[in-house]
């Protein structure tokens, strides 16, 4: 047997060190690597989720402006038409009064043209009477000034046939121009309202396929209910800053509420389920269906702390009727109050409308006890 010694012991060692990344080294390496790639995916996963998450929410961000926008488009459009509509109407109006006019004053200027021919051919068949001859043949001074008044009248009724006869056909003459010119507005006016129509359509459309976005696709819909609960968080905070600051002393309500329009409840208080995705979610208010531009009334007297646009609520009106009570009303197509103002029980504020997050002209009624939305079928009568 070899004795192995110290040294020998110690090179074996060193040795078999250095063989160790030769046996060991590929697997450890492809442990690495695998790693490295899982961490490699889900990262891709991470900014995939992320890159879905900001698309999602600038979708969102489209649904609340976008339709702020186009709504506005759409408005500026119905006033531009209501505008040339309403000149339509008015230039077919004076055009029926002119036609109606000239139609009379032509039949004025034939009689008159009538009368003036018998008198011209009376006078070429009689010849020329000679005004000084009839004067100077009276046989005293009464008979005289009695020839001299009857000369005069026939003058004058002769001058003033000819001067209505001329009047006459330049009233006619210029009816006529203007008729021409207001006909060829008309045409004009026709075909804008006719473009503003389209105009009108298109927004609409634009405005319904933010809708169907906001509705049908899962992440914009669950991420549009967001906005909506931080717009209702924002309205809680509103109201109760405002009930806070004191601005509650001055109002007189009557401490009981109207109906704010008449109408279905097409959707009531509570938590409802959506209707595609199943998921459940909280209806702040009721939804009472109504024609768009019915009038919406203050269900009692208070003062207007709001009266804007407010984000998926559309144009919105709230109301604070002291007491811890405040009433909205969303969705509206016309707002008749501003900030600031005091409303009567029974006055109109609004008119009806689809402004908003809305797939249709309702009313969106909320009581809200201290800012929180509470069950306005409690206060109702």
């Amino acid at each position: 047997m070899w004795e192995i010694s110290r040294h020998q012991k110690a090179a074996a060692f060193a040795l078999l060190l250095l063989n160790l990344p030769l046996v060991y080294g590929p697997a450890f390496a492809n442990d690495v690597e695998q790693k490295q790639q899982e961490l490699r995916q889900i990262q891709m996963q991470l900014q995939e989720q992320q890159s879905r998450a900001l698309q999602a929410q600038r979708k969102v961000n489209s649904v609340s402006e976008k339709l702020r926008a186009v709504q506005t488009e759409l408005d500026q459009a119905r006033q531009e038409y209501g505008y040339i509509n309403h000149r339509l109407r008015t230039l077919e109006e004076q055009t029926r009064a002119d036609a109606e006019f000239l139609e009379k004053a032509e039949v004025e200027l034939a009689e008159r043209t009538k009368i003036l021919s018998r008198r011209i051919r009376d006078i070429y068949k009689n010849g020329q009477v000679s005004y000084v001859d009839v004067l100077l043949g009276a046989s005293d001074f009464r008979d005289f000034t009695t020839r001299y008044d009857l000369l005069r009248r026939v003058l004058d009724q002769d001058v003033a046939l000819i001067t209505q006869i001329k009047t006459q056909r330049e009233q006619i003459n210029s009816k006529q121009a203007q008729m021409e010119q207001d006909q060829a507005e008309l045409l004009v006016l026709g075909q804008k309202a006719s473009e503003k129509k389209s105009v009108i359509q298109m927004r609409r459309d634009e405005h319904q396929v933010v809708l169907n976005a906001a509705v049908n696709e899962k992440e914009v819909s669950e991420r549009a209910y967001l906005e909506l609960l931080e717009t209702s968080r924002e309205i809680e905070s509103l109201i109760r800053r405002v009930q806070s600051d004191g601005q509650s002393a001055d109002i007189q309500s009557s401490g009981s509420m109207l109906w704010p329009a008449v109408g279905p409840i097409t959707s009531p208080f509570g938590w409802r389920t959506h209707p595609i995705f199943g998921t459940r979610r909280l209806h702040t208010g009721i939804d009472i269906g109504v024609g768009y531009g019915t009038p919406v009334i203050a269900v009692d007297s208070g003062i207007v702390i709001y009266a804007d646009w407010m984000g998926g609520y559309g144009k919105t009106v709230i109301i604070n009727h002291g007491g811890g009570l405040s009433t909205l009303y969303a969705h509206n197509s016309q707002l008749v109050v501003s900030e600031g103002q005091i409303v009567q029980k029974g006055s109109v504020v609004s008119k009806v409308g689809s402004t908003g997050n809305s797939t249709g002209p309702h009313l969106h009624f909320e009581v809200r006890k201290s800012g929180s939305p509470v069950s306005p079928i409690d206060y109702l009568p």
